[in-house]
């Protein structure tokens, strides 16, 4: 599942423990959150499912959920 996948790279790329972010996590109040590592977390995303996400969509997206929606939708795995 994409929010799965999402929720697993954001913690291992931050460095955060297990748990400590869900879907309605908004991606600002992720601890370590910004652009150096949101884009870590794009090329990241990219690589795992093999093809690139719309990066104006990515930008735009405020919470964890959202993010897995637009992983979801613009890789064609579930949420």
């Amino acid at each position: 599942m994409a929010e799965d996948l999402v929720v697993e790279v954001i913690t291992d790329l931050l460095d955060l423990p297990g748990g400590t972010i869900a879907a309605d996590t908004p991606l600002a109040a992720v601890d370590g959150w910004d652009s150096v590592n949101a884009l870590r977390v794009l090329v990241y995303l990219e690589r795992e499912v093999g093809r690139p996400l719309d990066y104006e969509r990515f930008a735009a997206v405020a919470t964890v959920g959202e993010l897995a929606e637009l992983v979801g939708a613009d890789a064609g795995i579930r949420r």
